[in-house]
């Protein structure tokens, strides 16, 4: 073993990961890029052993993790999209307008197929028709698609040629993909094809950031709570509260050019109200699917002990916003946990300038809170008059209640 290594942030720490591969159009203009799974860094092709997990893993990583301002820019994201997905709804509450769903040819096109498809589009979504048979052109989920993709090495070039006035007469737009040599490029630019995909141009390029597990148990929890409509708000934000990866995925959700919200906010409370319980639930349960860790470390308890800690001083100095505390409390450690500049991480989320300033600059109520916390964690106790004297005299019972707090939160999270 590595005596360097660190093994509680190996616990907690993990890398996600994507390939994308341009689409150009007919003058090798970028218009898109699909964004393909994958399970490790030396992986070239896609090995999936659930679509469902696979697409869980792309969609939460493009929209939550890495981000589509970094993937794509202000291209288009192109994710596959197996049956259960597409007819379970989920997708359709987190609806993203520069994200094209490919509908995979393991779907029926049938009338059920286009009523799910409908509904996708009118949450926000594209669609295209994913390695599409050429004879399939008047199937009845074609009304609802804006793109299809023809497969050349599947269908061959002459039978997609053949299909693309059919294709353009229903409303597509004709990708080719794996379009492997300029020569199938040029035969298929001269017929008529619109975008392009294949080796010819581009080969795949893998896309590797940092991020941090969520908490199995939680992830659970949570989605039963979600279950019932009248589940009460303040436990939903509580449990989120209490898992530093839903918060953060939470947080980027609402940031994500591709949701349009584009909203600051101070405290979980306000994010899960902006986006609504429905795409709150899709997130825990696109989590959920990716796969998690169960156990967490020592390092993730001292957070979690920290953002409450926080919180309780300053409920009961009065000096600041609690929901607001507890997130900078929560988010003060997130470049130990991701492994970037925490002026980078801030600036990727929807936060205050208030919040901001306090984890970057250490200024305001909030600042001179967390300063406060940090000392005081250290075994430093600060005599002053002021805020710090009422401070002093709340901190001893504030970080007892604190410690109590999170140790409940192990055992209902079944130990760690």
């Amino acid at each position: 073993p590595n005596p360097d290594r660190n093994p509680p942030a190996d616990r907690i720490v993990q890398s996600v990961r994507l390939a994308r591969q341009p689409i150009v159009d007919a003058d090798l203009k970028t218009i898109g890029y699909e964004l393909l799974f994958r399970a490790t860094d030396a992986d070239q092709v896609a090995r999936i052993g659930n679509s469902n997990q696979a697409t869980a893993s792309t969609v939460l990583n493009a929209l939550s993790e890495i981000g589509l301002d970094s993937l794509v820019g202000p291209a288009l994201a192109f994710i596959n999209v197996p049956a259960k997905l597409l007819f379970s709804g989920m997708l359709e509450d987190i609806g993203a307008r520069s994200v094209v769903l490919e509908v995979l040819e393991t779907v029926d096109c049938d009338e059920h197929a286009g009523e799910a498809m409908q509904r996708i589009r009118e949450a926000g979504y594209r669609l295209a028709l994913d390695d599409f048979p050429p004879e399939w052109i008047d199937r009845p989920c074609v009304a609802q698609s804006q793109y299809v993709k023809f497969d050349v090495l599947l269908s061959g070039i002459e039978p997609i040629v053949a299909a693309i006035d059919a294709a353009h007469r229903a409303g597509l737009r004709v990708i080719a993909e794996k379009v492997e040599d300029w020569e199938t490029y040029d035969r298929l630019r001269e017929a008529g094809v619109d975008y392009f995909q294949g080796h010819f141009f581009s080969r795949p390029e893998t896309v590797v950031r940092s991020t941090v597990r969520a908490s199995k148990a939680n992830l659970m929890g949570l989605l039963i709570l979600l279950q019932d409509d009248r589940a009460p708000l303040g436990e939903i934000v509580e449990r989120i509260n209490t898992d530093l990866a839903l918060s953060y995925r939470l947080l980027r959700l609402v940031n994500s050019a591709s949701i349009g919200l584009r909203r600051r906010v101070d405290s979980v409370d306000e994010a899960v109200r902006l986006l609504g319980l429905k795409a709150v639930r899709s997130l825990v349960y696109l989590s959920a699917l990716t796969g998690v860790d169960g156990k967490p470390p020592a390092l993730v308890h001292s957070t979690m002990i920290r953002a409450r800690f926080t919180e309780l001083l300053a409920a009961r100095s009065r000096m600041a916003n609690p929901p607001s505390a507890f997130l900078v409390g929560l988010f003060a450690n997130l470049d130990a946990f991701y492994s970037q500049p925490l002026a980078q991480l801030v600036d990727e989320l929807p936060l205050t300038d208030e919040v901001a300033r306090a984890l970057l600059d250490g200024e305001g109520p909030l600042g001179a809170l967390l300063e406060y916390v940090r000392f005081y964690e250290k075994g430093h106790w600060i005599e002053d008059d002021g805020d710090i004297a009422a401070l002093n005299a709340v901190a001893p019972s504030c970080y007892l209640d604190a410690v109590r707090w999170d140790e409940g939160l192990r055992e209902s999270l079944g130990g760690a």
